[in-house]
């Protein structure tokens, strides 16, 4: 996945999408994570399939 279409999803997509996503897949943020940070955690399938939603 290219940086455009990430930053496309990261747009599109709530705080609380990219959580419960990363919170599914067992990845533990951190303390004060942002909508960037757990995208670049998360798999590129899993953020095209919340993409898609």
């Amino acid at each position: 996945m290219d940086d455009r279409e990430r930053n496309d999803l990261i747009k599109n997509l709530d705080l609380k999408t990219f959580s419960e996503a990363a919170k599914a897949q067992g990845i533990k943020p951190g303390r004060c994570p942002t909508k960037t940070s757990i995208a670049r955690m998360l798999p590129d399938e899993v953020l095209r399939a919340r993409g898609r939603k």
